[in-house]
Order: C-alpha cells, then sequence, then structure tokens
C-alpha cells in the first residue's frame, strides 16, 4: 500500500470512528465531562490504533464510487504453458501518461502532508521547550498540594499545569493576595489536571491531529478533549469550594486578563472556551457530579471496541457506477458461496445486480481433469461467449487486469498450479468492455477474489517510437470477436486492432525473464494491424534442430521491431503497479 492511500484509509477510518463515537455519546446524553473526557480518550487512542486493527483484521467491505474507464483492442499472445500463441483480448490498464501524472500528484501529496504534519510536531516541540523554560524560571512557593509542587511566575497572568513526567502548578505573582477559597478552587482545578494525566493526553492529542492533520474530526476530537477536561476540573473546584458563584467570579477575573494562548505548552485554566458559556455552565452546576466510576469506565471501553473493530476492519474497494474500470472489483451479488456448475445469473437491472453491475447469464466453473492440456482463453459466437480451458487463475487474473504475472502478488501457491475449465454465457452481444468486466466480476463472484494495487519505482523497459516513425497500418474498422485462434512456436506474432497498451503487456510477458515490465511511452492512441516476424526466445536446452532454420536466422525481438514496426524497447526507470491480492478461495468455496 502506497503511502497516499495509507494516509487517505487512516484518515477515513478515524473520522468514522470520530464521528460514531459523538453521535453515541450524543444519544446515551452523556453530560458529566469526566465521562465524556474518558470516551475522547479512548476514541483517541483508537484512532491511534486503527493501522494495526487494519492490518490484522479484514473482513468487511466498504464500497466507494470510481469514474468508469474505456477499454479496448485485441492481440494474439503467448500461452505460457505451451510456449504458443493464443488469441486473448484481455482488459487494458491505465494510458500511459496517467500513470507518471498521478504518481506525481501522489508524491506531491506526501510532500504537502509531511510538511503540514511537521510543522504541527515543530510547534509542539517547540511548546514543550517552552514549558521546560517557564519551569525553570519559576520559583518555589513553599506550598505543595497533595504532593504537587507549586511554582509561581511573573510569566503567568493565570494558573497553568506544565510539565509531562513530574507536573506542577505555577501560580501568578500576585497569589499572595488571595483569599483561602480561592486558591484552594484553584489547586483542586489545577490537581484535578494532574491526577488525570491531562498534561500527556493533551500532548498525545496534539500528535495525533499533527498525523491526521487532512482529518477535520481529529482537530474536533482534540478540542473536545481539552473542553472536557476543563468542564471536569471545574466541577472538581466548584465542590472543593462548595460556591458557584464565587468560583465563576474568580474563573472570569482570570479570562478577562486578557491572556491568549501561551506559546508553552501546558493546560492553562483560564484559556479554554467562551467565557459566557462556561460561567453559565458553572452557575448551573447542581449535586455533585459522580465524576468517572469503574462501572463507567467499564462501559465507555464496552461501547469504544467494536467502533475501533468496525472502522478498522472495514476493506475499502471501488465500484464503477457502470462499468469498473480495470483494477476494480465490483461488490459481489452472492453473499455465499457458488457452487461449481451452470449457474442463472440475475437479469441486468434487478436487485441482485449493483448499480447495473455486469453478469454472464450462464456461468460455468470447474476444476479441469488433470489430463487435459492447456488451452486458451478466448472470446466466442460474436462476442457472447467466454472460454477458457485448464487455465489457472493467476493467468485469467493477468490477461483478464492487464496485469504481467510478475507482478502479482500475494495468494497461495494454487493460483499458478491448478487448472480451471469456464464457459460463460452472454444473454446477448456485449462489447468487449462488457465481457471484460462480466468476467472480472465472475472471478469476484466465484473465486471470492478481492486485490489493490501498489505501485513502486523499479526498472523497466519504456515501449517507444522510432524517430522515424511507425511502420504499422492504422484500422479504424468495427469492433471482430471472431478471431481464429494462432498456435505455433515460430516467433511470429499476428496483429488484428491491437492498441499499444495491449502490445506492451504482450511484450512484457514474453520478456519475462528480462524481470522488467514493459510501459507504453509511444504515445499512440490508434489501433494497428501487423506482422511482426523475429528469432523465439527458446528456453534452456529446447533442441534447436526442432525450428526451421529460416526462423532463427530472423533478428532478434528487438530488432524486428525497430525495423519492422518502428519501434524501440529502452531500458529506464518508471514505476511498476502490483496487483497485490488480499482474499482469494478456490471456485465453489473450497478450502
Amino acid at each position: 500500500m502506497s503511502t497516499g492511500v495509507f494516509l487517505t484509509e487512516w484518515a477515513f477510518r478515524s473520522a468514522a470512528l470520530i464521528l460514531a463515537g459523538a453521535i453515541l455519546l450524543r444519544v446515551l446524553r452523556v453530560k458529566d465531562p469526566a465521562v465524556r473526557l474518558a470516551a475522547s480518550i479512548a476514541m483517541l487512542c483508537g484512532s491511534l490504533a486503527l493501522p494495526v486493527v487494519t492490518a490484522e483484521v479484514s473482513a468487511i467491505r466498504v464500497a466507494m464510487p470510481a469514474l468508469p474507464a474505456k477499454q479496448g483492442g485485441a492481440l494474439w499472445v503467448v500461452n505460457q504453458t505451451e510456449r504458443a500463441l493464443v488469441n486473448v483480448r484481455p482488459s487494458p490498464i491505465a494510458g500511459p501518461k496517467s500513470v507518471p501524472r498521478r504518481y506525481a500528484w501522489q508524491r506531491v501529496a506526501v510532500a504537502i502532508y509531511f510538511a503540514v504534519g511537521g510543522l504541527l510536531l515543530l510547534r509542539l516541540c517547540a511548546g514543550l521547550a517552552m514549558s521546560a523554560w517557564l519551569r525553570r524560571r519559576s520559583r518555589p512557593t513553599g506550598l505543595r498540594s497533595e504532593g504537587v509542587e507549586v511554582l509561581e511566575s511573573e510569566e503567568v497572568p493565570g494558573p497553568v499545569t506544565v510539565g509531562i513526567v513530574r507536573p506542577v502548578i505555577v501560580l501568578p505573582s500576585d497569589w499572595r493576595g488571595w483569599s483561602a477559597v480561592k486558591l484552594s478552587a484553584v489547586l483542586a482545578h489545577e490537581r484535578s489536571h494532574i491526577l488525570r494525566r491531562d498534561p500527556i493526553v493533551q500532548v498525545i492529542s496534539r500528535v495525533h491531529r499533527a498525523l491526521l492533520w487532512h482529518n477535520p474530526l481529529s482537530w474536533l476530537l482534540h478540542r473536545r478533549i481539552v473542553r472536557a477536561a476543563e468542564e471536569a476540573s471545574d466541577d472538581v473546584a466548584v465542590m472543593a469550594v462548595r460556591d458557584c458563584a464565587s468560583y465563576a467570579e474568580m474563573l472570569l477575573e482570570f479570562m478577562q486578563r486578557g491572556a491568549r494562548a501561551p506559546r508553552w505548552q501546558g493546560v492553562a485554566m483560564a484559556r479554554y472556551g467562551n467565557a459566557e458559556a462556561r460561567i453559565h455552565r458553572i452557575l448551573e452546576i447542581g449535586t455533585a457530579p459522580r465524576g468517572l466510576t469503574r462501572w463507567s469506565s467499564v462501559a465507555t471501553v464496552a461501547m469504544t471496541l467494536p467502533l475501533v473493530f468496525l472502522a478498522g476492519a472495514a476493506r475499502l474497494e471501488r465500484v464503477a457506477l457502470e462499468t469498473p474500470p480495470a483494477g476494480t472489483v465490483a461488490v459481489p451479488v452472492a453473499v455465499a458461496p457458488v457452487p461449481s456448475g451452470a449457474v442463472k445469473a440475475p437479469p441486468r437491472g434487478s436487485a441482485g445486480n449493483v448499480r447495473g453491475r455486469l453478469a454472464f447469464a450462464l456461468a460455468s466453473v470447474k476444476r479441469a481433469a488433470a489430463d487435459e492440456r492447456p488451452g486458451p482463453i478466448r472470446v466466442l459466437q460474436g462476442g457472447q461467449r467466454y472460454s477458457a480451458q485448464d487455465a489457472t487463475l493467476k493467468l485469467m487474473i493477468s490477461l483478464m487486469y492487464k496485469v504481467p504475472a510478475r507482478q502479482i502478488t500475494g495468494g497461495p501457491e494454487w493460483l499458478a498450479t491448478d487448472g480451471y475449465d469456464i464457459e460463460a454465457q452472454a444473454d446477448r452481444a456485449q462489447s468487449l468492455d462488457d465481457l471484460h468486466t462480466m468476467f472480472q466480476n465472475l472471478l469476484a463472484d466465484r473465486f471470492q477474489l478481492r486485490f489493490h494495487r501498489e505501485t513502486k519505482r523499479g526498472p523497466i523497459y519504456a515501449l517507444r517510437v522510432d524517430p522515424e516513425g511507425p511502420r504499422m497500418k492504422v484500422n479504424a474498422g468495427p469492433e471482430d470477436f471472431n478471431y481464429p485462434t494462432a498456435r505455433g512456436k515460430d516467433g511470429s506474432i499476428i496483429g488484428a486492432r491491437v492498441s499499444m497498451g495491449y502490445f506492451s503487456w504482450w511484450l512484457g510477458e514474453y520478456l519475462l525473464r528480462e524481470d522488467r515490465p514493459v510501459i507504453d511511452r509511444t504515445g499512440l492512441k490508434e489501433n494497428y494491424d501487423f506482422t511482426l516476424l523475429f528469432a523465439p526466445r527458446l528456453p534452456a536446452g529446447f533442441p534447436t534442430d526442432r525450428i526451421p532454420p529460416e526462423v532463427l536466422a530472423r533478428p532478434s525481438l528487438f530488432d524486428a521491431l525497430r525495423d519492422q514496426l518502428g519501434l524501440e524497447l529502452r531500458a529506464e526507470d518508471g514505476p511498476i503497479e502490483y496487483f497485490v491480492i488480499d482474499r482469494v478461495e478456490r471456485a465453489g468455496g473450497e478450502l
């Protein structure tokens, strides 16, 4: 998973968790600030733990809309098992120019994220440094409040708690003129912050806000934590002096001194909130709040854990509005595994189709017999039927999602060993795009295929146009599904309405031992007809006496591309997209 995708998913899951927690507190009408503070801290811890939960748990899938993408083209490709050329029409990947552009934008977005997050963390560190400076500059008063040291300083306009490991209370220099009631209320307020570990909680909350600054609800959660902590301490102070009016008056005095939020990192008594609203709340305090009890703590944890699990377990997948693009998995129609054999699919537009989800009218998926020879995956009957003989799931994924086999990662070993026979029939003639989408949905339904894509930089071959220009015939005719099957090991490729995206994919499969995918950099948008003749790349130990001498005398693939088609392959570094399998099962739900 790329950094951009990780940060986006974390922000989305965190926002869902915080929003669900806020709604639950409102529905339950929780008014005690101590309980609301505990719930907010639980959501903070849950949000920080989401990456770990997400990595360990995967069960629920959430559909997110994606834009449809156009697909097209046809190509003779290699059957890897027989080393033969066969006619297939796999689903294409995105155009060549979109990959670098998307990659560049991801890098810019990630750079912006780290810049803003770094500034917020730098601001936090500066505040902590100023807190340490303030503590060193403060003078001891000789007072201790239940073991907590009390200092004084001219730098603070009102009481404040500073320090993380061993926090202290810092009073303004005029505290000696206060009444005993006022001093008792102030010490009770600040002492309650220390007993609840509010300083360290608020530092962690600021770190969380810096990591998820692109999630607005992380800022809301921090404000709720600060507000609930101050309200809980106000309640403790009021109960200490048992005079709401007197406490409200002294608090208003501190707030009217005009002190803005200090530069140092601390818990200031008069820094939070609207003065009028805070005073009204203090005056309305009746009986002593119950505070955080053992049962309320258990209830808070019990309600937070399921929310964290749901937010972390949700699997985000993109579902197309009409026709899913390559790499998109639609929401399965069937919930339970579908047994092998012919199955009647729901008609288009029925309740079983999600947003017009395309499906074959009849589909049969069976394990291939052990003595069967591998055959092609191809379109039959003018665009109504797909057929596969003894095809592995890895081969089907490679062809249908237009991804080289080397770039398919994850999943069990049987992906590349178990063969399947598939016969799929549409109710009418379909476009090639729709047939590919139907086959992708068939894989999702019958094999429970779930995946995501990751992009990394690495060595590639860039397919570019020779300086003298292409030497291929443009084919602008209508789409034709009735292509004959071509077999042989004679080093020839017959292209019919071939796009450069398809051709790049085929070249990457043919050059598998080079360990370099081929990326289209030609900029050619048309489909072409051509015949390419070259000396085949023979496996080690393959008897050359089986190959006609005139075939062995042909130029290499690299030279043939340049001389016959006006194309060339250049070794470069670039983005490589990997197909990462998250979940897959044998057809029919077998384990």
